[in-house]
């Protein structure tokens, strides 16, 4: 490190490799796929330690092939379930409507369908992003940035002082309330989607299908499936509600999720009543953006293209930025070039997706004749429906 400048600690004299802002799944993925581009990678993290609150997440073969390339497969299959199938059921009658084994698809794709716990999945990421060489800070909140040369300054809070970093380009993976994002003034806001997530992590009974098992009802729905290498199942109970919670991610209402599915089979208020306690999230996305980029910054991940996690593609299209991004660099170098490229590349398939999920939030939570329509086109499809998302999975 260098003396002070103007109150500040400075981290270098001329700008340097890559600056990631947030180290979450993105973040990291990022840093690897950088590092592996040859570019020096920094990363800035206002967390003060990397961990991730109790939840799990998908991911598809879109995902996890990329995961292979990065050298993490491997170890991220000795924390992660390979589900069997996806089972969808009717929430009330627990009738089934659709069941679709992930084999074939997986066989065909050349890469596997898992589920994890995100803090399983962040260790994973993490480790590969100090072996790679990517130097971390945490505790530091950004402030600012402002050009610097042909690159850019970023200026943090770290304790009780500021910092400056440089670097030729800065990327944006500080989630749906993007301070990067806010910086390139797109006038984006997350909107709130009026559901919200109460989640709870439950033991695994000797009874429960290693499968993603999907319940859907009126204006509830509700998934489960196993993670922390099978010892255990992450149950997600989503139900409307115009309020939003009051910070990010609270303690939930263990009542308030009994009352929404009092209504449903026994089978699912059996695994509702397992669960110790609830955290609870309200849901956001962003609608998707007319640009990513400006000059030598660009977005990745939730800041580039929040969404709803009704098509299970958050992670998975933050690691697919990740790749594409590198790739960019790879060809064109550290560039705004190669950042408009990638943004041009990866723009218009992460705007679909988010409206995809969009749409699903409506069918997953139908109520009368159109419920009855939707299970109908569900029981004829049966193992066809993953089929019917192979845009995403084989991209």
């Amino acid at each position: 490190m260098g003396g002070k400048a103007g109150g500040l600690t400075m981290a270098g004299t001329a700008p340097s490799g890559a600056l990631i802002v947030g180290a979450g799944i993105g973040g990291l993925a990022c840093g690897i796929a950088l590092r592996r581009a040859g570019l020096k990678v920094r990363l800035l993290e206002q967390a003060d330690a990397l961990a991730e609150v109790g939840a799990g997440l998908q991911l598809t073969p879109n995902a996890t092939r990329h995961l292979r390339d990065f050298g993490l497969l491997d170890a991220l299959e000795q924390v992660a379930v390979a589900p069997r199938a996806l089972e969808v059921r009717d929430g009330r009658s627990f009738a089934l409507l659709a069941h679709c084994d992930y084999a074939p698809m997986a066989a065909r794709l050349g890469a596997p369908f898992l589920v994890v716990h995100r803090a399983d999945l962040l260790a994973v990421l993490a480790e590969g992003a100090r072996a790679a060489g990517c130097e971390m800070r945490l505790g530091a909140r950004l402030q600012s940035l402002e050009p610097h040369g042909a690159g850019m300054r970023a200026v943090a809070a770290e304790g009780d002082g500021l910092i400056a970093e440089t670097a030729d380009i800065v990327i944006g993976a500080d989630g749906v309330r993007s301070v990067v994002r806010e910086h390139l003034h797109l006038g984006a806001r997350p909107v709130f989607a009026r559901r919200v997530a109460y989640r709870a992590t439950i033991p695994l009974r000797a009874d429960t299908p290693k499968d993603v098992r999907l319940f859907l009802g009126p204006d509830a729905h509700l998934v489960t499936y196993p993670v922390k290498s099978g010892t255990a199942v992450n149950v997600v109970a989503i139900v409307k509600q115009d309020r939003p919670v009051s910070r990010w991610s609270e303690p939930g209402e263990a009542s308030a999720v009994h009352a929404a599915f009092a209504g449903w089979a026994p089978e699912v208020r059996a695994l509702l009543q397992d669960a110790p306690a609830f955290l609870c999230w309200g849901l956001y996305d962003v609608d998707p953006l007319p640009r990513w980029s400006e000059g030598p910054i660009t977005l990745l991940g939730d800041a580039a293209h929040a969404m709803l996690p009704f098509l299970a593609q958050g992670a998975a299209q933050a690691i697919e930025d990740a790749a594409a991004l590198a790739a960019a660099i790879a060809r064109g170098g550290a560039t705004p070039a190669a950042l408009r490229s990638y943004e041009a590349a990866r723009q218009p398939r992460t705007a679909r997706i988010q409206r995809g999920a969009r749409r699903n939030a409506g069918i997953y939570h139908m109520k009368g004749p159109a419920r009855l329509a939707r299970d109908a086109v569900m029981r004829a499809t049966g193992a066809g429906l993953l089929e019917r998302y192979d845009w995403i999975y084989a991209g």
